[in-house]
């Protein structure tokens, strides 16, 4: 099982998830090109050279473990989202299932009001990047204490890839016919970012791949995985060991 991150994220993005995913699947948590511990990226690299990248690591796990497993699960968050739909196809068959957590790929998303973050070493920086979790990522604020603050705050220190140029492509409606396994959608009923809503934004997914499934987890945010961790890795669980 592969899991792509989000946007200003890291391998830290499925903290709460690969324990539970790790007794049912072999996991590994990419840090995406330009993210964390991986290397950085060209400022103006070609989009379709970054998304074939990204293919061929991917590639390169299915080949290496992916054969005596009957295939690779691919898994992919936000913009990771968007990339695993991109890239599926081009795997074929060496992908199993897919699941997509709250993707992005849809072009235009909700507007949401954050603040902007200080440089390191500002005092009201932890506690701005606290509210902002609240504004779009999570289903309310973190207290400035919380863990999660700091796995935020490395992981946009550790960004070096505008994830917007590919998360904010319309993408998405296209690349669901195209993939060529069983997928499954996880949004958190609280995520801000779905246009014109939750609700239009499931049903063009199933305008789009009438057999996918989808699964609308109560009171979570953006970062369903994070927010609502027990009832995602069910769901992955579930859906992944078929």
């Amino acid at each position: 099982m592969v899991l792509l991150h989000g946007g200003h994220g890291s391998w830290t993005h499925w903290i709460r998830n690969i324990d539970a995913l790790a007794r049912h699947f072999r996991v590994v948590a990419f840090d995406l090109p330009g993210y964390g511990a991986s290397p950085a990226v060209p400022k103006n690299i070609d989009i379709d050279h970054y998304v074939s990248w990204v293919a061929d690591a991917v590639a390169a796990v299915a080949a290496h473990d992916g054969r005596d497993a009957g295939g690779i699960d691919l898994v992919g968050f936000s913009f990771g989202g968007a990339l695993a739909a991109r890239i599926a196809p081009k795997l074929g068959g060496a992908v199993r299932r897919v699941s997509l957590l709250g993707p992005s790929g849809f072009g235009a998303r909700g507007a949401v009001e954050i603040a902007k973050l200080p440089p390191p070493g500002d005092r009201e920086r932890v506690a701005i990047a606290a509210a902002n979790l609240g504004a779009f990522m999570l289903a309310k604020s973190a207290a400035p204490d919380d863990p999660v603050v700091a796995i935020q705050l490395a992981n946009i220190d550790g960004t070096r890839f505008d994830s917007r140029r590919i998360s904010r492509r319309t993408t998405m409606l296209d690349d669901l016919p195209r993939i060529p396994a069983p997928v499954s959608m996880i949004w958190g009923a609280l995520d801000k970012l779905p246009i014109p809503s939750l609700a239009a934004r499931a049903d063009a997914c199933r305008q789009a791949r009438p057999d996918v499934r989808i699964a609308i987890v109560p009171a979570g945010g953006h970062w369903i995985q994070y927010d609502r961790p027990d009832a995602v890795n069910r769901l992955l669980i579930a859906f992944h060991r078929r």
